[in-house]
């Protein structure tokens, strides 16, 4: 499977998971909380703690930048 199809299913499989939380009512802050801290537990067992700070400083970069918003159409 390439990246891209590996990016797809990824977010079903995440996207499953927050309506799961949905309905149990879990707070959104919680539960993406909880995501992140797993998904850095994960990547903190593989890479140097350099490597997995510059790559949450890159997407923290990306939000400042608007690049998770929907995009509005015209």
């Amino acid at each position: 499977m390439d990246q891209k199809d590996q990016k797809k299913l990824a977010s079903a499989i995440v996207l499953k998971a927050r309506e799961e939380c949905r309905v149990k009512r879990i707070d959104p802050y919680i539960a993406v909380g909880a995501f992140i801290d797993e998904t850095i537990r994960e990547l903190s067992k593989v890479n140097s703690d350099e490597k997995v700070s510059e790559f949450l400083i890159s997407i923290a970069e990306k939000v400042k930048l608007g690049m998770y918003r929907k995009k509005k159409s015209i």
